[in-house]
């Protein structure tokens, strides 16, 4: 009797479990394993080559040069749309028989930028910053040294892994990766700066060409 009043419970618990169920045997559910974000740095640096451009005239008379050299530039993105930049620029090979005026510049830079496509990142510069002729003769009286405003424009060409889609409809949506629209790795750069944005110095116009990396 015991026996079989043990069987009927264990028949009407396994006729329970099976309506349940919808009468058919349930698969485990496998638990999703979620991607660990790779640590990614703000900080960046990059190296390039420029062509400064020295342009004066006053007193019926007016200069004209152009040197090469090379620039340094370092920075730290607080998120996609903004960062800090510092750079130095120093020239030393000269176009022309007379000899190039060599240029030295230092300066601090804040830095809107906006990422128009996975690849492509457009910012501008606007800071402060110092600059030296380090050219020698009565011609190059023209400057010496100066401090003040200094700006400019550029973009960068990311060739690292990405980190998200780009949807031109949904706008760029994604989460900050230490770069504007870059993840770590290698990327170009031109850009466009104005030394000195004063009218009682000479113009003086930078062209930048290099590569920056993404720690």
């Amino acid at each position: 009797m015991t026996t079989l009043l043990k069987s009927s419970i264990l028949g009407l618990l396994l006729l329970t479990t099976y309506n349940y169920a919808g009468g058919k045997a349930v698969a485990p559910v496998e638990a999703e394993v979620l991607p660990v974000p790779e640590n990614i740095s703000p900080w960046y640096l990059g190296v390039g080559l420029v062509a400064a451009k020295f342009h004066a005239c006053g007193d019926g008379c007016s200069y004209e040069d152009l040197t090469y050299g090379g620039m340094l530039r370092g920075g730290y993105d607080f998120n996609a749309y903004f960062g800090l930049e510092a750079r130095g620029i120093r020239t030393f090979l000269d176009k022309g028989p007379f000899g190039g005026v060599p240029l030295q510049h230092i300066g601090i830079y804040a830095k809107p930028q906006y990422p128009i496509s996975e690849q492509i990142n457009i910012y501008g510069l606007l800071g402060y910053g110092y600059t030296e002729n380090l050219g020698n003769g009565a011609r190059l009286n023209y400057f010496d040294t100066d401090y003040g405003v200094s700006a400019g424009i550029g973009f960068e060409y990311d060739f690292s892994d990405k980190k998200g889609d780009f949807d031109i409809k949904a706008n760029y949506n994604r989460t900050f990766d230490g770069y504007a629209n870059q993840g770590k790795g290698w990327s170009l750069f031109i850009d466009y700066q104005r030394l000195l944005i004063k009218s009682s110095v000479p113009d003086m116009d930078v062209i930048s060409v290099g590569l920056r990396y993404d720690f």
